[in-house]
Parts: structure tokens; sequence; C-alpha cells
């Protein structure tokens, strides 16, 4: 037996770490884990509030409920390891942006943001009710009850309805016109091992769409979309990683999303099996798995 491209829970997780580390390989997915901010809505549309969010998030918390450091490293800017631009856009560390480098939440610091945005009290202190939409089974929705707890502590007052992964893309997060706030439980996978595959569907104002849209946060900067644009054009690969490695330190300064983990995907077996894990997508490589 081998498990298919949904992750186990944490606590069966936590097992074959303890116990049965032979069955169970875990190898970076090429892509990370965001909570994505709509910012067509006020005051999501307030560059500081943003960031006083993204300084305020516990990204720790969050990462525990997956299953904790074991399954991935803390997210400091958009481009995942092993991929081109990567290094370019500061590597683990990231572009040294204060509001993203620490882990913990900053509550001192998120409190600088909000003030900068107006609001005094060092919190959002409006009277909206902000909806977000979740998965309703775990992983995902312990890690929206975080999230929603982190708003709470950050003035937020938040109404969560949870539905099922599926749902959750195709009748909310993807389809602008739903008017969801917060989208807890979304990410990003390459495509190809090519910067563009992450950057352009994800972030690209002109790749908004009606449905099946995969730029959550509707970030539409029109110097940012042209300077996507002109990247792609480019054909020699150092210019290439520098050209999209800019793009992602730009990305990660407008905070469009809290973006908190490069995971790992968990491949377990069962232990009469050899697996073997495919690189392009980090799972079973079906081809080249076997019976001992």
């Amino acid at each position: 037996m081998i498990n298919g491209d949904t992750p186990p829970p944490p606590a069966i997780l936590r097992t074959a770490l303890q116990s049965q580390k032979d069955q169970i390989q875990l190898v970076p997915s090429g892509g990370g884990r965001w909570i994505a901010l709509n910012m067509t809505m006020a005051p999501f549309n307030d560059l500081n509030v943003r960031r006083a969010i993204s300084a305020g998030f516990d990204r720790e918390a969050l990462r525990l409920t997956r299953g904790g450091a074991a399954i991935g490293d803390i997210a400091t800017h958009y481009l995942p390891p092993g991929m081109a631009g990567f290094d370019e856009a500061g590597g683990l560390k990231g572009p040294g942006y204060d509001f993203q480098s620490n882990p913990k939440a900053d509550m001192a610091l998120a409190a600088e943001y909000f003030k900068k945005a107006g609001y005094a009290s060092g919190k959002y202190d409006g009277n909206k009710e902000f909806l977000m939409v979740a998965d309703n089974v775990e992983p995902g929705s312990k890690t929206a009850e975080v999230a929603k707890q982190q708003f709470e502590n950050l003035g937020f007052k938040i109404r969560m309805r949870q539905v099922t992964h599926e749902s959750m893309y195709t009748k909310f997060c993807n389809v602008p016109k739903a008017n969801v706030a917060i989208c807890p439980n979304v990410g990003w996978l390459k495509d190809f091992a090519d910067p563009q595959t992450y950057l352009d569907p994800t972030f690209n104002g002109e790749n908004i769409l009606p449905t099946n849209n995969s730029n959550w946060p509707q970030l539409n900067d029109k110097a940012l979309n042209a300077e996507m644009d002109k990247a792609k054009l480019l054909t020699d690969p150092a210019e290439r990683a520098k050209a999209w490695a800019e793009i992602d330190k730009k990305i990660t300064a407008l905070a469009p999303a809290i973006n908190w983990i490069w995971d790992k995907t968990e491949n377990i077996q069962s232990s009469n099996v050899n697996g073997v894990v495919d690189e392009d997508n980090a799972l079973w490589a079906l081809a080249y798995t076997s019976l001992k």
C-alpha cells in the first residue's frame, strides 16, 4: 500500500516519524501554502494593514497544524526552494522585510503598521465582519481555526464557513464575485521547474478570471504585470532567474497573503513496498515503485 496525494493527518505523520521512518519520505513539494487576503476589499486594500497582518501572524502555530518543522520550512517569500530565482530572492532568509522575517507573531510590529494605516489602537478597530471560507476536514480545518484566532487577536471579526476542499475552490475562493475576504487554505505547486509557472498564474493581474481564478488576492499592479510579461521572454537562465527573483521580492513587499510554509509532501508506504518518488511532482512514481 501507498498513499495518494492527500497528506496524512498530523497524528499519523508523527507516529511514522517516530517509529516507522523507513516507511515515509518527506520530499520538497515545489510549492507553498498561503492565507490569501482579498485586496479588492477594505481594509485589505491598504498595504500597511496587510503588512500588519503578516507581522502579527504566528507561522509556527500554522505549521504545527500540519505536523511541525518536519513538513517544511517557514516561507519568507514566494519562490520555493529548488526553483530558479529562490536563491536570488534571498533563499531561506528571504529579502529581509521585517513583517515577513519573524516566524512568530510580532504584535508590536503589527501595531506599528496598523497605526501607519490610521488605526490608533494598534489593531483593526472597524465593525465589519469578514467572510473566511475554509476546508472542513483536517489538516486544513485546523489551519483555518488557528488563522481565525490570529485574525481575531488583531481585531478582526471573522465569520468562518467550512466546506469541502473542492467547494472551497470551485464555489468560493476561485470565484471573485463570491466576495470571500480571506482564503486560509490556498497554495500553489509548480507546473514546471520555472518561476513563471509559480508567480504568473497567481499574482499577475492579467490572469484574474471570473471562474477558476488562481490569483486569490486579486493583486493587479500594472507595473508588476508588465514586469512579469517582460520576464516571460527572457531565455538566458541567469537573467531569467534574476528577473523573477526581483518580481518575487516585489510581490512579497506587497503582502497579498500570509505565505507561511514551503511544505514537503508526505509519502507513506507499507513495509513491503520499494517506493520511488518522482522529483517533478513529489509523489510516488508508479512506473518505478515495486514490491519487495
